[in-house]
């Protein structure tokens, strides 16, 4: 009896064996076109793309791609969190013209303080992408974009009295990612909109 069942449960382990490989065969592109489904649903697409040309030497993580802003040894503060998946592009645009007053590259799941931003109304933009172009500045193609809802007014006040002076700075703080769970809801923008200069 026990030689008998032993066989049987060789035999059984053996069937469910062949039977698990060949699910493992069939399982990576329906593992594949489930991740692409949700990436698609979230607004993104698949992380690389064969053949097309990229940055040859990634800029650190809060690098300052381009822009007029010149950052100050004081000033506004911005604190920006990336909590997407993916690496993302900050663009601070002068509210008044939409110029482009500077630009940030932010490596997926870090964090970005900007400090001595001088006063001005400034626009808040973000975008992700599969990969950053050949120019280093851009990415290859803009999965998704995005603009805060309202402008940061940033003005230095002096309250100045007989007892002391004080000098109060803005100091302004988002977190970015692909889905927009945040309480702060932005508004999508369409890749002219954010490449813009």
């Amino acid at each position: 009896m026990n030689g008998f069942f032993g066989r049987s449960s060789l035999g059984l382990g053996a069937v469910l064996f062949v039977m698990s490989a060949a699910g493992q065969a069939a399982d990576p592109p329906s593992r594949a076109n489930a991740i692409a489904a949700a990436d698609a649903a979230a607004g993104i697409a698949a992380p690389s793309e064969p053949g097309v040309a990229v940055c040859a030497a990634m800029p650190e993580s809060g690098k300052k791609l381009a822009g007029d802003m010149e950052l100050a040894a004081e000033g506004h503060s911005i604190e920006l969190q990336n909590s997407g998946m993916r690496d993302a592009l900050i663009k601070i645009r002068h509210a008044d013209s939409g110029r482009l007053a500077a630009s940030f590259f932010l490596r997926q799941q870090e964090g970005l303080t900007i400090e001595g931003v001088p006063d001005g109304r400034y626009i808040m933009q973000y975008a992700f992408g599969p990969s950053l172009a050949p120019d280093c500045r851009s990415f290859t193609r803009i999965l998704k974009a995005n603009q805060m809802p309202e402008v940061d007014d940033m003005t230095t006040e002096v309250i100045d009295d007989e007892d002391h002076t004080e000098v109060k700075r803005s100091s302004v703080s988002y977190d970015i990612s692909v889905s927009e769970s945040a309480n702060v809801k932005p508004v999508t923008i369409d890749a002219a909109a954010f490449n813009a200069e």
